[in-house]
């Protein structure tokens, strides 16, 4: 069976954007674990006691969303150029950009429990 090239840039940019967005919850979670190993006699929480995870918590996903979106928007330029369907790249690039904004104003808040 032969697929389109539609097809094709559809799911080069859905693997892209599935990758980048994984890569954003391992960091993540990555950092609550390390949180969680340092902070066994917290009385409150586990921000209170965290020191450089913390910071890797809030600002290492969204760093790689941010990432992720503009080399989905280079990848947009790059499809344009060559005549391609890059909407599908440019929606993969404000999906990336969005829950970027979405998890910096949810994280945000931890940084003020400091």
């Amino acid at each position: 069976m032969m697929t389109s090239g539609a097809d094709l840039t559809f799911r080069r940019a859905a693997t892209y954007t599935v990758a980048v967005m994984g890569g954003a919850v391992v960091v993540a979670l990555l950092s609550v674990a390390w949180m969680s190993i340092g902070s066994g006699d917290c009385a409150e929480s586990m921000m209170e006691c965290a020191g450089g995870e913390k910071y890797v918590l809030v600002f290492g996903p969204p760093a790689l969303l941010l990432v992720g979106g503009v080399g989905a928007f280079v990848q947009t330029y790059r499809v344009w150029r060559a005549g391609g369907r890059w909407q599908v790249w440019q929606g993969a690039g404000w999906m990336l950009f969005v829950f970027m904004l979405i998890y910096a104003s949810l994280s945000a808040g931890a940084l003020t429990e400091i």
